[in-house]
């Protein structure tokens, strides 16, 4: 069983590509070969992932459980968003121009169950906001959340779909919004920073402190007690976390060189 799971680990296209070009290459260029194998090798790992995750969600891993709380027992934590009049969702994305992105479910998901159970517990029915337009279909995340959450449950649902990143979600959010809205915002953990950074570059520090709670979901980081065998081997899952960091935090010092954000 161990073996099985060393050998499918290793034995992935990834490093069979770069064993391939570990041989093709000539000798004296095998050590910087071997030196990208290594690189992909430790972002592979749990602990690779992590070290790369971090940076984005370690300001927000004290709402990892709270997150989880909200998903598994929401009597116990509902209180917490009984004051909104809406619920905003950023959208993350579609797979084959149909079918939601991970990141997309979770939040849709997160944005139900706290409807729901706002409904139910508070008789309170904040409209649901989800943002996000496509550059490159004419299918939108927004189109499709806002059809999940119509087939599950029943609220007013708006779709906003001419916003074509972060920065834009929220600028488009300022109109749809009055100065006394309580409002949640809901996306993943790793995206809250680029989210943080919009919302403080379009609003003022009063109405943020005063009138959003913001709510991560769909947290990468992993938790383990030990350092084990497990930890230490390759997986795609894994690298998949390292590729979101780094298009995460290009995406933020774009932001940070092109919109001039305040914070």
């Amino acid at each position: 069983m161990v073996l099985k799971k060393i050998l499918s680990s290793v034995i992935n296209i990834y490093f069979i590509i770069l064993f391939i070009i570990f041989i093709l290459v000539p000798k004296s260029q095998k050590k910087y070969v071997f030196f990208i194998i290594l690189i992909v090798y430790f972002f592979s790992t749990d602990i690779g992932s992590n070290l790369a995750i971090a940076f984005l969600e370690k300001d927000y891993l004290q709402f990892y459980f709270l997150y989880y709380s909200t998903i598994n027992n929401p009597e116990n934590v509902i209180d917490l968003y009984k004051s909104a009049d809406k619920i905003i969702v950023l959208g993350g994305g579609i797979k084959n121009n149909q079918e939601l992105s991970e990141e997309s479910l979770a939040r849709t998901l997160t944005a139900i169950i706290i409807h729901t159970n706002l409904k139910k517990y508070y008789n309170i029915t904040p409209e649901i906001i989800i943002l996000g337009g496509s550059l490159y279909s004419n299918n939108p995340s927004s189109k499709y959340m806002k059809m999940l959450i119509e087939n599950i449950e029943p609220a007013k649902i708006i779709a906003e779909t001419n916003s074509l990143d972060t920065h834009q979600n929220v600028k488009n959010l300022k109109k749809l919004l009055k100065p006394s809205d309580k409002i949640i915002v809901i996306t993943s953990a790793f995206h809250m920073k680029r989210t943080k950074i919009s919302f403080y570059n379009n609003f003022s520090e009063d109405f943020i402190q005063n009138n959003i709670t913001f709510i991560p979901c769909n947290f990468k980081y992993k938790f383990y007690e030990d350092i084990n065998l497990y930890t230490l081997l390759p997986n795609f899952e894994n690298l998949e976390t390292t590729n979101i960091a780094l298009t995460e935090i290009i995406g933020i010092l774009y932001y940070n060189l092109y919109y001039k954000i305040k914070r």
